[in-house]
């Protein structure tokens, strides 16, 4: 909106309620929109304070290997909220994902024998089944049944 454009619409609010305050004029939409588009100074420290507890945030997500409620923590955000920025794509944990998937070392067992060890993803290409394949086998739901070769993924530390 261009400042003539801006100047008339004042004009016609004006026109219609006056200068002076009223609560009518609050409600109006023209009025609404434009406090939207220009958001008054005392909100102004707000805004740039969240953007920049985002743009720290986003960096510790990108460098950090900690779990997501510790980064929250050091930024200062409840973790529930942190979560939310994430998974509405409002952080971007692409690669914080990338580095957690491949930080835990596994032993895959059919039996007493040591089938393969290393990432879930390596385990996966050495076997040739999938991922979901290969984290099946610590569902307790696959536990419960009686199979004749039972396999066992465990977690090594890394």
């Amino acid at each position: 909106m261009t400042n003539p454009e801006l100047i008339k619409l004042v004009q016609s609010i004006e026109r219609d309620y006056g200068t002076v305050n009223c609560k009518e004029a609050a409600n109006d939409s023209r009025l609404k929109y434009m406090h939207s588009m220009y958001p008054s100074e005392s909100k102004q420290p707000e805004v740039a304070r969240n953007k920049t507890k985002m743009k720290q945030a986003q960096h510790l997500l990108d460098t950090l290997n900690e779990p997501k409620y510790k980064i929250a923590k050091m930024v200062h955000v409840n973790s529930n909220t942190f979560s939310q920025l994430c998974s509405s794509g409002l952080l971007d944990d692409e690669l914080w994902l990338a580095h957690r998937q491949h930080r835990f070392q596994y032993r895959y067992y059919r039996g007493d024998k040591l089938i393969a060890k290393g990432t879930i993803k390596q385990i996966a290409n050495k076997t040739g089944k999938t991922e979901r394949q290969i984290r099946y086998c610590q569902l307790s739901t696959y536990r419960k049944y009686a199979h004749a070769e039972k396999y066992q993924l465990i977690r090594v530390r890394s």
